[in-house]
């Protein structure tokens, strides 16, 4: 009896210990993703040079402005939402949707039909750097669904934009892509050749077909105002 309690004993030992480590492992595993996840999402180096810190910040943007305004709203505190919406308007319930649907319409290698599929592991990565304690302390949050709209201002207001208000805008809400020393993912607009109408529907991305399979990210009308929109027009026009 002594001898089974023993064996009782010891083999209780080995599944604590072997449960410890399991967890131990899947503890480690989950750090590396989401360092893996950051590392991602400021990643500069992608097929397309577009990361996700391009459309959306990683911080919360009201207590640590850093004087960008992105086209998309940030993620802090979103890796918990039920539903996402993507760039035109259709509901996305999964946050691993979300990922791969944004990765393969700007970050991943471009094919004929467009971005090819997001590896599964970084779609993982992603989702637990969203998901982590510094990023989602809430573990909840609400749905955003960006005003976008199909409606641009009429020739004549984007004939009268004021460019000097106009190139404040374009340095908080474009230079973060179109660097002037042309660093960014897209090229800088100097002499760029558009329309004052072109540039608009660039911007809300209005029947824009884009260059080699990508196409500007659009900013809605929550992120860029219609008066905003029609002076950086006024600006990127005269550039």
């Amino acid at each position: 009896m002594r001898n089974l309690l023993v064996v009782v004993m010891f083999l209780a030992g080995i599944s604590l210990l072997v449960g410890t480590t399991i967890l131990a492992q899947g503890s480690r595993s989950r750090e590396r993703d989401i360092q893996e996840g950051k590392t991602l999402f400021h990643r500069k180096d992608s097929p397309t040079g577009i990361a996700c810190i391009h459309c959306h910040a990683d911080f919360n943007e009201k207590k640590e402005p850093d004087d960008h305004v992105r086209p998309a709203h940030p993620l802090f505190n979103g890796g918990f939402r039920a539903e996402w919406q993507s760039w035109d308007g259709r509901k996305i319930t999964t946050l691993d949707l979300a990922i791969s649907t944004c990765m393969q319409r700007w970050i991943t290698e471009r094919g004929e039909d467009g971005g090819k599929t997001p590896a599964k592991h970084e779609i993982r990565q992603l989702k637990a750097y969203l998901r982590s304690d510094k990023l989602s302390p809430e573990k909840k949050s609400k749905p955003i669904e960006p005003n976008f709209t199909k409606q641009l201002p009429r020739e004549r207001a984007l004939r009268v934009g004021d460019p000097t208000l106009g190139s404040t805008v374009f340095r908080k809400s474009c230079i973060i892509c179109h660097a002037t020393d042309g660093s960014g993912p897209a090229p800088f607009l100097l002499r760029n050749g558009y329309s004052r109408y072109q540039i608009a529907k660039k911007i809300r991305e209005i029947d824009n077909p884009g260059l080699n399979g990508l196409v500007m990210p659009p900013f809605p009308m929550d992120r860029l105002s219609d008066r905003q929109l029609i002076n950086v027009v006024a600006f990127v026009y005269q550039m």
